[in-house]
């Protein structure tokens, strides 16, 4: 395999890695600023998603896990951190040789995981944002009763 394209589809990876997380984000803001406006002042509310804005993706899933109620989505999201922390961690030095090469073989077997990792992330991003849906119009059209 090719070393620039391998590293190309290992940082595109990356990059669905962190469009989870800002996907993420916008999920937990926006879920914040629902809980604000529908308790309006009657308590102290001071969450929103700024406390968030430097979360790892186990705290970002972890609060998404108490805002929603979809178990599936969530333990898809546990089992994509464990891949995104393979590559984050280990996915480039798993295809190195002894020399600090990549390692053709190694980096065949790790185009698959890659792609599936890409596949994933795209497919999460858009769940989330589904997920979000069901509240966001509340959030933004519709006037809470006292």
């Amino acid at each position: 395999m090719n070393e620039d394209r391998f590293y190309l589809q290992a940082a595109h990876a990356l990059s669905g890695c962190q469009l989870v997380e800002q996907q993420l984000k916008l999920y937990i803001t926006e879920a914040l600023s629902l809980a604000r406006k529908c308790i309006d002042g009657k308590m102290p509310f001071k969450l929103n998603g700024d406390d968030y804005e430097d979360s790892s993706l186990e705290r970002l899933i972890e609060a998404f896990k108490k805002l929603s109620c979809n178990e599936a989505l969530s333990r898809d999201l546990v089992a994509f951190k464990k891949e995104r922390n393979f590559l984050s961690h280990k996915a480039i030095t798993h295809c190195l040789d002894y020399e600090g090469g990549l390692f053709d073989p190694a980096a065949e077997d790790m185009r698959a995981r890659l792609q599936a990792i890409s596949k994933e992330a795209g497919r999460l991003c858009e769940a989330i944002h589904l997920e979000a849906n069901k509240f966001r119009g509340y959030l933004y059209f519709d006037p809470l009763p006292d």
